[in-house]
């Protein structure tokens, strides 16, 4: 009785049971997979927000520092379609040994790209958008169109002015988590969105946004 006994506690699991333990694991991760997903999401979109953050400080920092102007450049699909929305780069100009020319500007942080997944969105109907088209105008490099002009190139930009000012009284830069394929953009909703909101003298905040179904993206909270 004792033997038999000891080979029953010994015979493991049967295939059914195995089945039902998989089918249990696999059904957990199904309803897990779209939280942790949701999460990466987030991560890399906060991430983005604050390295882009960052940078547009770097640039204002430099242009007092420096008493230049600096700007915070994007590739659009005209400058690049294979980097548009997903790219952008610091350049100051030299304006202390006139005549001032585009030899004198250069890059004081190369080009980055945002992580994958996560876009800068030019459609939030937002007339302070900075991808939206601008009559404004603004001494230190820029065309008819609020644009730099870099090696006979044009970038949509956010600019500051040598005392820190920021070249528009009111500019905003929308992330998204999205794609962008053949010049073609995508932004995944419903989802979130972070909004990087700049005031004249380059005070700048990070907020948070929620698109709908229909693509349109609200704003709520804000951190500094």
């Amino acid at each position: 009785m004792h033997h038999k006994a000891s080979q029953l506690n010994q015979r493991g699991f049967t295939l059914a049971e195995l089945l039902v333990v998989i089918t249990i694991i696999g059904i957990l991760f199904a309803i897990a997979l779209p939280a942790l997903n949701r999460m990466s999401g987030q991560s890399g979109l906060e991430a983005a927000a604050n390295t882009v953050h960052a940078a547009a400080k770097l640039a204002r920092q430099h242009a007092v520092a420096h008493k230049q102007p600096t700007y915070l450049v994007f590739h659009d699909t005209q400058s690049d379609p294979a980097l548009a929305y997903q790219s952008y780069a610091v350049f100051t100009i030299n304006i202390h040994n006139p005549p001032v020319t585009q030899s004198d500007g250069y890059f004081i942080k190369d080009w980055e790209r945002l992580p994958a997944g996560i876009i800068f969105d030019p459609n939030v109907a937002a007339s302070d958008n900075i991808f939206s088209v601008s009559s404004e105008t603004w001494q230190g490099g820029l065309n008819d169109n609020n644009e730099l002009l870099i090696d006979g190139v044009s970038y949509v930009i956010q600019g500051f002015k040598p005392n820190g000012e920021a070249a528009s009284a009111s500019a905003q830069i929308y992330l998204a988590e999205g794609a962008v394929s053949a010049g073609r953009l995508t932004v995944y909703t419903p989802g979130p969105g972070k909004q990087i909101r700049f005031r004249t003298f380059g005070n700048s905040a990070i907020t948070d946004g929620r698109y709908d179904e229909n693509g349109n993206l609200t704003v709520f909270g804000e951190d500094e």
